[in-house]
């Protein structure tokens, strides 16, 4: 009994020294779980308030703010003090206004440049300023606590998440390839963490890994959330897989649960490619332009359909040329739509000239006909007066009689 408990003691005194360095600060141990929903049904109350006031950073939804602040008081005894910090930045956010916040958190580093949590949220505000804007400084100061985290605890799901985005765009196909395999180690020791493995079901598709899209799918459609872009892709990569039937299956799921026009759209322009008839693909490619005029492969591949359908129909012609060239101001440089539309317009002027010269050559004709006619029945009245002497005796001749 005394030794059962001994080695009972040694097992629980070993895995809190393995844990000490990830649980160093009460919040941070976010880098390891920082999907907001995974936050909100963590034991551990302190990462609750977090999740709510990131909720209401993510939504701008005001109800989050006011459920963490009412429950904040509750955990103010097991919080650090830059910890309070960081929340209170952000409680004190305003949507759209990340500039202050930046700022705000560039003064408590003085005091907590080590500060996990604190980088960790100035990495949340900095690389919204970076997408929307490119912003180059702000691209520098993300780098910058990502260094300082994992100089503190080392790489973690969190700044190898962060870090794949960032440097993803740039990276040549080795590169990317370095990059991926790296997410992939990550993904190995935290499987449940669902951004990474989102992040590695976009970069596996933009890499051409259409089976290992299909093998990480096969646990995240299970996750009860799903984010409907991501499984999008695995739509697509389903259909490349020339797996249609499931590709349909994903596609059906989004309809039911999307309320992204853009995202409509294309669900229903890749229902428009698994199509078998004209008539549906037409059907569909319509319904992703009604939800995004502006889907530029949707006016293509509709155009492409009504050419291809009847080429010799001058109104299914010009619809589809109409169709095109609004695709082309979208994809100015897609040489298939340059293409078509070159073919449509011979097309056409084959067409017109058909319809407009032929029937002046017949009128110009009837007319060359009608004078030539004419003509001759004029010549041969008048032959008599011409004629012999006898011949026109005679003629007086019967004309008294």
């Amino acid at each position: 009994m005394y030794r059962l408990l001994k080695k009972i003691s040694f097992l629980t005194f070993s895995i809190f020294f393995i844990s000490l360095p990830i649980f160093a600060g009460t919040l941070d141990s976010y880098v390891y779980t920082f999907d907001t929903d995974e936050l909100l049904v963590s034991s551990q109350r302190s990462l609750n308030v977090l999740g709510l006031y990131l909720k209401y950073y993510e939504t701008g939804n005001e109800e989050y703010k006011t459920a963490a602040n009412q429950t904040r008081p509750y955990i103010l005894s097991s919080l650090e003090p830059d910890d309070s910090a960081a929340l209170n930045v952000l409680s004190e956010y305003q949507p759209g206004n990340e500039a202050e916040s930046i700022n705000k958190i560039e003064i408590l580093l003085n005091n907590y440049p080590d500060s996990v949590i604190l980088n960790a949220v100035k990495i949340l505000f900095n690389f919204e300023v970076w997408e929307k804007s490119n912003n180059m400084e702000a691209f520098k100061k993300i780098l910058s606590s990502i260094d300082i985290i994992e100089n503190a605890i080392g790489e973690n799901p969190f700044t190898i998440y962060y870090k794949s985005i960032l440097t993803w765009e740039e990276s040549n196909l080795q590169e990317k390839e370095n990059i991926f395999q790296n997410l992939e180690k990550a993904f190995f020791s935290y499987p449940s963490n669902r951004k990474i493995q989102e992040l590695l079901i976009v970069q596996a598709f933009e890499l051409g890994k259409y089976e290992r899209v299909k093998q990480l799918s096969g646990d995240y459609v299970n996750r009860s959330q799903k984010d409907e872009r991501i499984m999008f892709l695995i739509a697509l990569s389903y259909y490349n897989l020339d797996e249609k039937s499931e590709s349909r299956n994903i596609i059906n799921w989004i309809l039911q649960n999307s309320n992204k026009k853009n995202v409509l759209s294309k669900s229903y322009e890749l229902l428009g490619d698994i199509s078998v008839t004209s008539s549906q693909k037409i059907n569909y490619y319509k319904t992703a332009i009604d939800l995004d005029p502006q889907n530029a492969e949707a006016l293509a591949k509709l155009g492409i359909t009504l050419y291809e359908g009847d080429k010799t129909d001058t109104n299914d012609l010009t619809i589809a040329r109409i169709y095109l060239t609004k695709a082309l101001m979208y994809d100015p440089n897609n040489p298939e739509i340059k293409q078509t539309l070159n073919s449509i317009d011979r097309r056409l002027t084959r067409k017109k000239s058909s319809t407009t010269l032929l029937p002046l050559f017949i009128v110009i004709s009837a007319i060359f006909y009608v004078v030539f006619r004419f003509g001759s029945e004029e010549g041969s009245l008048k032959r008599p007066e011409g004629g012999s002497r006898k011949d026109s005796l005679t003629a007086s001749k019967e004309e008294k009689n």
